[in-house]
């Protein structure tokens, strides 16, 4: 391949003989898989996209702190590098949690890139954001000495976290909306920053200690600003772009949408020109696709961006010596998701004979059957690679169409099975568009297909609370190797598994972990329920059922690490033999939270740290998954209490100071209009003779009024008399 290669006449090359090399890669890859069969359709398919563009940068000098320099990466990349000593920074945002890899899933061929590609697709749910700091010197010496000194290294390395995260922010190299970094930045809401022991890595010389944290609920969400920041290169306003514009892609992305992401996905919904928004693609729920209807045979249906930047050792030496690799660093840009593929037609093939025949085009491949109007994706003219790679599943033929690009045609654009790779830069006059013919596949031998997959390997997590949703409980941890998806691989698969058990939402009693290992009778399926005691795997309901308690001294390795918290960090590495499971146990009691703790919406519980495991078998690469994050609830009082208590406490002293004041200010007017008219106070018994006087008074002047009309009544008697005489 051909790089650009520049002289550099800044700080990165202080002599101003120094070069860097500059390479732009982009991929393309669909693989298809067999969907459910219908009694109208006896094949139909399904697609997992993978959508990958990567910058990297070489150097003959080593960064060696250097913050500014005349490269196409922007100085806010190598002001990150250097400021924070990364050796990578990995950031996922997805819809739901790798669990399982499937029968779909082939992970025995020999791709590096694809595998690689892959494992950056898989992650938990929600944002999760891993840095990779290469270990200081003094950090060493606190990690040798007491536990005090690596507890304030791993403090430290927390505090250095959310620095990063503060910078990701203000520099426009992280979502801006759905996943508020600030949560996990000064540890709120329960979220938990995990720094794990430094550790040598095989292919770099220094200790690298690991930060990780996550946020499950409030960030699965894929928002148009959120991908301006990590896929695209230009944003609505000018200055924006991310990652996209931090990476270079100024040669590659000039006003016309050049490149990947930015000629498929326009930046917003309100584009003049028909076209998919990616948040939207992503978003989509696929109902268009054919499922299996089978609950436990359902492929993974995650959907993510990421954002990995990678640097080499190097970059920190002082300077190079002789036979030293060259300082790199290279940002990958990428985004997965699976997408419903149109229904296959009847056609014929050759005579009378009708075949099932299904006509796609890159649109259909890349976007799906429910893109709007037409695009064209313009590769960028100056990259090194650009590539669509298509993987066919064994059974499927497809006859390619001329003018795509295919790499070694040897076989008239018939593939059988397989890969086929298709060369971006050929294409005629520097684009291809959606609606034209790209293949067109069809089924080897007539037969059905009923598109059921099962999961070779899997992983959850669970939550036991039987005396009510914040009563102690049981954590349960499951970590699976099914035989039906092995049955050509019996060897056994190592497992090296990683469970955080959070001090601040729980108190976990670590003396009460408890492993069991099920073996046979179905224990690798998803829906395995184990019996309720170790004792019946010995009854006729469980004839070919093998359980056994393991014991950690029974593992190949295990390590428990206590935080100050009170967190346990519990890892462990053993072997399962196919058709087995491991099944851990930890009881817990509930923890009381101060009222400063509870979130704003504290009835809807917190989100635990998921479980991890790596599944490891033969030569094949190691896979990846992450169990679903638990949603933890906490002893909740009642929140209103405290309004009712304010309430009624005031209303009470209200009535008891108002009377008071009632008294106070009465008994002080009559004191001031005595001063003020020079009348004495009168006595208390001069008040009662007063009282007294005035009613002797009222009484008499009642018998005058009696007495008067007594009077006049016989005055009148005596008139009457006199006149009848």
């Amino acid at each position: 391949m051909d790089s650009t290669t520049c002289t550099s006449d800044g700080p990165w090359g202080a002599t101003g003989t120094d070069q860097y090399f500059y390479f732009h890669d982009e991929s393309a890859t669909i693989k298809l898989y067999p969907a459910a069969s219908t009694s109208s359709r006896p094949w139909s398919m399904n697609a997992r996209v993978y959508l990958e563009s990567s910058s990297t940068l070489k150097s003959t000098t080593p960064l060696a702190g250097v913050e500014q320099t005349h490269t196409p990466f922007s100085d806010s990349v190598l002001k990150l590098i250097s400021r924070y000593s990364l050796r990578r920074l990995l950031i996922r945002v997805g819809d739901v949690a790798s669990t399982s890899i499937t029968d779909n899933d082939d992970i025995h061929y020999d791709d590096a890139e694809q595998l690689l590609r892959e494992e950056r697709a898989r992650g938990p749910s929600g944002t999760s954001v891993l840095a990779s700091f290469i270990e200081t010197e003094n950090v060493v010496e606190n990690h040798n000495n007491n536990s005090n000194n690596k507890r304030q290294s791993k403090d430290d390395y927390r505090y250095k976290y959310a620095s990063l995260l503060r910078y990701l922010l203000d520099n426009n190299l992280f979502p801006p909306c759905g996943a508020p970094l600030d949560s996990v930045r000064v540890r709120k809401h329960g979220h938990s920053t995990i720094v794990k022991p430094p550790k040598n890595e095989t292919n770099t010389k220094n200790n690298i200690v690991e930060v990780e944290s996550f946020l499950a609920a409030d960030a699965a969400t894929f928002c148009n600003p959120g991908i301006h920041a990590l896929l695209l290169s230009k944003g609505a306003k000018t200055g924006e772009g991310g990652w996209g514009a931090a990476a270079n892609n100024a040669a590659c992305h000039p006003d016309e949408n050049w490149g990947l992401f930015d000629s498929l996905f326009s930046s917003s919904s309100s584009s003049s020109s028909p076209s998919v928004v990616l948040s939207d693609l992503l978003l989509r729920s696929s109902l268009d696709s054919v499922l299996p209807s089978s609950w436990e045979s359902k492929p993974n249906k995650r959907h993510s961006i990421w954002i990995d930047l990678d640097v080499s050792d190097s970059c920190y030496n002082a300077q190079l010596g002789p036979g030293e690799d060259e300082c790199m660093i290279r940002v990958t840009r990428g985004a997965s998701y699976q997408i419903g593929l149109p229904s296959p037609t009847l056609k014929h093939v050759g005579g009378d004979e009708q075949r099932s025949v299904l006509d796609l085009s890159l649109g259909d491949l890349i976007l799906g059957n429910k893109r709007e109007g037409s695009k064209a994706w313009y590769p960028c003219p100056l990259s090194d690679s650009s590539k669509v790679s298509l993987y066919t599943p064994i059974g499927f033929t497809n006859k390619v169409a001329a003018g795509t690009g295919l790499i070694n045609n040897d076989t008239n654009g018939n593939i059988h099975g397989g890969k086929s790779e298709f060369n971006a830069l050929t294409w005629e006059n520097g684009y291809f568009d959606f609606g034209a013919p790209w293949t067109q596949l069809y089924q080897n031998e007539q037969g059905s297909n009923d598109g059921i997959s099962s999961s070779k390997f899997g992983i959850s997590r669970t939550v036991q609370r039987p005396l009510g949703l914040s009563s102690i409980g049981t954590i349960v941890s499951v970590f699976r190797y099914n035989q039906t998806a092995s049955q050509h691989h019996s060897a056994s698969v190592k497992v090296e598994s990683f469970d955080v058990l959070p001090g601040a939402l729980i108190k976990p009693k670590i003396h009460t972990l408890r492993m069991v290992l099920y073996e046979g009778g179905g224990a690798g399926r998803d829906r395995f329920i184990p019996p309720l005691n170790t004792n019946e795997c010995s009854s006729n309901r469980y004839s070919s059922l093998r359980c056994s308690e393991v014991m950690l001294s029974d593992l190949q390795n295990h390590n428990l690490l206590l935080n100050p918290d009170g967190t346990w960090l519990i890892e462990r590495t053993v072997m399962l033999t196919p058709d087995s499971s491991l099944w851990m146990m930890v009881d817990f009691d509930e923890a009381y939270f101060p009222f400063q703790k509870f979130p704003a919406d504290a009835n809807r519980g917190i989100d635990a740290f998921p479980s991890r495991a790596i599944f490891s078998i033969e030569a094949a690469t190691p896979i990846t998954l992450y169990s679903s994050s638990l949603l933890l609830l906490p002893p909740v009082p009642d929140m209103s209490m405290p309004f009712n208590v304010i309430s009624l406490s005031c209303t009470l002293w209200a009535f008891v100071l108002g009377s008071l004041l009632n008294i106070l200010v009465k008994r002080a007017t009559e004191s001031v209009k005595t001063d003020f008219t020079g009348e004495k106070e009168k006595r208390p018994i001069d008040k009662l003779k007063e009282k007294f006087k005035d009613k002797i008074g009222r009484l008499k002047s009642v018998f005058r009024k009696e007495a008067k009309a007594n009077a006049a009544t016989n005055t009148n008697e005596t008139a009457e008399m006199d006149a009848n005489k």
